[in-house]
């Protein structure tokens, strides 16, 4: 907890339950994906495109574009790149060219060395530059090489280092927090303690097939948890490095292509609800379920309403041929 919120009064905290109705909805950072005020985690055992997706999220949230076809807000990005930056500059070169934007100098800054968030005197010390630039959205990659010296299977140790993640947090008035971390061996489950997990807002899965990488989220607090997507490294002309471009499930079925064309075609990026989209598409029941839950798990499109409500939005407005 910061401390300007440990020294309010706690009779400040209090809330009615209208009062917690009442409140704004929480912004998204990146439509169906981060919301703001979270600390989120991307795991993934080693060549699974983790920074490569750090990278890609980074770059859209400071230059304001979408994200693959997510829309995102403009924030000001500072990426700790706590392994060394050598290639980082390349990355983010490569993103920018492959999407064809610049990258304002001060919208996105690298901070070339690890912050120890188990030192209390490092993190004040970050939220401070955090606070003086008005950075948004803090990268930290990776959490290994920010914990150095601490037992990663520790409970307490790991509960210290989330405690300084949101700390971090509030040093960007409602903004967002991005730590990556490794899985274990059996490159699913996050490396060390289940307190790091348990502690953040939202969580993702880097995982690699080959030449496909996919981005799969396992823990949303509030809103819909499902959403994947898929991706294949490209390289990147005239650049030193590769970026992440969104892969087209080769097992789409032509059911699910044409659901998927009746989603863009009729509602584009504002997508559609179900009912709505079930109407137009004038398929069998059956048939639009099964075509939906494709391209909801191959993430084709992504439920940027409720459980309740859903609300369909394409991850892409080209349709794959």
């Amino acid at each position: 907890m910061s401390n300007a919120r440990a020294l309010r009064p706690l009779a400040d905290e209090i809330r009615t339950i209208p009062e917690l109705l009442a409140a704004p909805k929480p912004v998204e950072v990146v439509a169906g994906t981060f919301d703001e005020g979270t600390v989120c985690l991307i795991g993934g055992y080693w060549g699974t495109a983790k920074s490569f997706h750090a990278v890609s999220i980074a770059g859209a949230v400071a230059t304001g574009t979408a994200w693959y076809g997510r829309t995102a807000a403009q924030r000001r990005v500072l990426y700790i790149a706590a392994e060394g930056t050598y290639g980082i500059g390349a990355r983010f070169h490569a993103w920018a060219t492959h999407h064809g934007v610049t990258i304002p100098d001060r919208e996105l800054e690298v901070m070339t060395v690890p912050v120890q968030l188990t030192d209390p005197e490092k993190v004040a010390e970050l939220c401070k530059v955090i606070e003086a630039h008005q950075y948004r959205f803090i990268v930290v990659d990776t959490l290994s090489k920010s914990i150095v010296g601490a037992d990663e299977n520790s409970a307490k140790d790991m509960s210290v280092a989330v405690s300084a993640l949101y700390d971090i947090l509030d040093a960007t008035n409602g903004g967002n927090v991005l730590v990556l971390h490794h899985t274990g061996k059996d490159k699913t489950t996050v490396r060390g303690s289940s307190a790091l997990e348990a502690g953040v807002d939202i969580a993702y899965l880097s995982e690699s097939d080959g030449d496909i990488f996919r981005l799969k989220r396992t823990k949303r607090k509030d809103g819909p948890l499902e959403d994947e997507r898929s991706f294949e490294l490209v390289p990147v002309d005239d650049t030193e490095s590769v970026t992440l471009s969104v892969r087209w499930g080769a097992d789409m079925t032509d059911k699910a292509k044409t659901l998927l064309s009746v989603l863009v075609q009729n509602f584009g990026a504002l997508g559609a609800t179900k009912a709505e989209l079930r109407n137009v598409s004038e398929m069998a029941p059956a048939t639009f379920h099964r075509s939906l839950k494709s391209l909801l798990e191959q993430g084709h499109i992504h439920n940027s309403g409720t459980e309740a409500r859903p609300h369909y939005k394409p991850t892409e407005t080209t349709i794959p041929s």
